[in-house]
């Protein structure tokens, strides 16, 4: 039986996340960002972003292993670069204060990179290369994340699957955004399958033995993911490993704390955000209509047997979103019940 799905205004389901935030003494401003990375993740069909990873923020929060009122500060800074201590705060909060100071900084300087240290995980990366969009710039994201993924040729896990977006500005065509993980499939979407006790794809992931599953418990208990792209995607993974943790001074592949096991310390997960103003290069409308001409073009490229259309990275993100602004925002029932347990608990306002 497929699991039902339930659908909330997502307003509603905004307010409904920062209240159970708030009382754990995230301040409203903060658990608003929260609230609102996560509902968008779920709104465009990132569910393993979405409201199923509420939960497991509450619980480090109450461990006192996430601050819920971070001193997110400079410390050190050139004209194009800036160097942020996220003060172990939630992750999607630094990162929002980081990409904003990095966006800050590109006005002045054409285009900037902002690199945090002492942070968690920061949910979607979208999110933040999205940021730069409004500014007219092209905006970009990645972080460092606990080791989940075995490395090319090795069968046990070493590194994050760490992820990697760019958000691109168009004219009158949705934005091109990258969003992916360096492993075939990012990790929450195998949570997600153990939650709702289905299986996974061959090839997504190994057992603790090495051995190919379709069984989401079994990755996850010990197990391993693969890297897209065999040995390609475990290069990006370690460059990624390098441009966040190594170049931040952070914990790096197993030295990072895993966000569902390790409860005896913070993180210290590191991101590295950057953002280019497209008018330091070109008259961002002549940009913007050339990126429109390339996704034109792409979209009427013959298809393959059994592809409906050619799409632009992004574009099944836009229309799901689009799709679901007129559904209502989607959470899986079992995720529900276990936020509504937990607001009881709470005492917040159940929806």
């Amino acid at each position: 039986m497929a699991e039902e799905i339930l659908r909330f205004p997502p307003d509603r389901l905004k307010e409904f996340c920062a209240g159970i935030l708030e009382r754990l003494g995230v301040p409203r401003g903060d658990a608003l960002t929260v609230a609102d990375h996560l509902v968008l993740a779920d709104m465009r069909g990132v569910g393993s972003h979405g409201l199923i990873r509420l939960g497991i923020y509450v619980k480090r929060l109450r461990l006192g292993i996430i601050n819920p009122t971070p001193n997110v500060r400079v410390i050190k800074e050139t004209a194009a670069t800036l160097l942020v201590d996220g003060d172990n705060g939630l992750g999607m909060v630094v990162g929002k204060r980081a990409m904003e100071m990095c966006l800050d900084r590109a006005v002045r300087s054409g285009a900037a990179w902002t690199m945090v240290g002492r942070s968690n995980h920061f949910g979607m990366a979208a999110y933040f290369a999205m940021m730069a969009l409004p500014r007219r710039m092209v905006g970009i994201a990645m972080t460092s994340g606990n080791s989940v993924m075995a490395p090319w040729g090795s069968r046990v896990a070493f590194i994050g699957n760490n992820p990697i977006a760019i958000a691109v500005p168009a004219d009158r065509e949705d934005p091109m955004v990258l969003d992916m993980a360096t492993s075939v499939s990012a990790r929450g979407k195998i949570i997600m399958a153990a939650t709702l006790g289905k299986p996974i794809p061959p090839g997504w992931a190994i057992t603790k033995d090495g051995r190919p599953t379709t069984d989401p418990k079994e990755a996850l208990d010990g197990g391993a993911l693969l890297p897209v792209g065999e040995a390609k995607g475990s290069g990006l993974a370690l460059m990624v490993e390098a441009l966040a943790a190594l170049l931040t001074g952070s914990p790096s592949g197993p030295d990072i704390g895993e966000l569902y096991a390790t409860f005896d310390r913070p993180q210290g997960t590191a991101h590295t955000f950057g953002a280019i103003g497209v008018e330091a290069f070109v008259p961002f409308e002549e940009f913007a209509g050339r990126v429109d001409h390339l996704i034109r073009t792409l979209r009427a490229l013959p298809t393959a047997e059994g592809v409906e259309r050619v799409m632009a990275p992004g574009e099944p993100e836009f229309l799901r979103h689009r799709e679901n602004e007129r559904l209502g925002a989607p959470v899986p029932e079992k995720v529900y019940r276990e936020l509504a347990d937990l607001a009881k608990e709470l005492g917040v306002p159940v929806l």
